[in-house]
């Protein structure tokens, strides 16, 4: 028993030793490095700006999902979420930040039984709502407009709840930029004020982020609202500075 425990305390260490490790190289890029970040993301901007009124097919993770104009694409930013996040037969989730509502259909396919997937955008909602009846998953992802939470009922409360939230600490000053820029990190604020609200019991999230986002400021929110945080995921982009990472929050109590 003892020695089972030993075992038990080295693989937490280590693990946190390289959540830490990854937390601090999020925060070592350069300017150079981050200039190329602000670029690239403006060049997909650009994309989600152009797309026509007939909307634009994009493949992600082997499926095709449309998407309408200035609704954000599925991208390589969310993946190491959508590959490593745990969804048991049977749970609801709840979606923040939905967009073409990739999360939503892949805890369908995942074995979610009940999923609300939430968007500020008219055009991210339509995205949402088309991926999931091409997928055949209409009648159980409820997609709804909402500014964060506000669509919800008082008492609805979920097994999971994930997000691909803006997670760079930029201004953004129109709908396209705020799929990529949190002002102020008002989105990753409004987030976790309400989520302990509707998060059942045991229940736990799942989040996105970046080595060019605001991670510290992320884990600082998680731990004042009673979480553990856990690296799952990671995704090096093989071309320029960007790395991709998923988190996973568990309640401390």
């Amino acid at each position: 028993m003892k020695r089972m425990s030993y075992i038990v305390a080295i693989r937490f260490f280590i693990s946190q030793f390289f959540l830490c490790y990854n937390c601090l190289y999020m925060n070592m890029l350069a300017k150079k490095q981050l200039d190329i970040v602000t670029q690239k993301q403006k060049e997909m901007q650009d994309k989600f700006c152009a797309v026509s009124d007939d909307g634009q097919y994009i493949k992600y993770l082997g499926k095709d999902f449309i998407v309408y104009r200035n609704v954000f694409w599925p991208f390589e930013d969310s993946m190491p979420l959508v590959e490593n996040y745990q969804i048991n037969q049977g749970e609801s989730v709840l979606d923040i930040c939905t967009g073409s509502g990739v999360i939503a259909i892949f805890s369908a396919y995942k074995g979610a039984k009940k999923i609300v997937a939430l968007d500020s955008s008219e055009d991210a909602v339509r995205s949402a709502k088309e991926n999931a009846e091409q997928y055949g998953f209409e009648e159980i992802i409820d997609v709804r407009l909402s500014d964060m939470y506000e669509a919800l009922e008082e008492d609805e409360k979920f097994d999971v709840i994930t997000g691909n939230l803006p997670f760079r600490n930029m201004k953004a000053v129109d709908q396209v930029e705020s799929t990529m820029w949190d002002t102020n990190l008002e989105t990753q604020v409004a987030f976790f004020e309400g989520a302990l609200k509707h998060l059942n019991p045991g229940g736990r999230i799942y989040l996105s982020q970046a080595n060019f986002g605001a991670v510290d400021e992320m884990k600082r929110m998680a731990e004042e609202s009673g979480f553990d945080v856990k690296l799952i995921g990671q995704k090096i982009m093989p071309s320029d500075p960007r790395e991709f990472y998923a988190f996973e929050l568990t309640k401390k109590w």
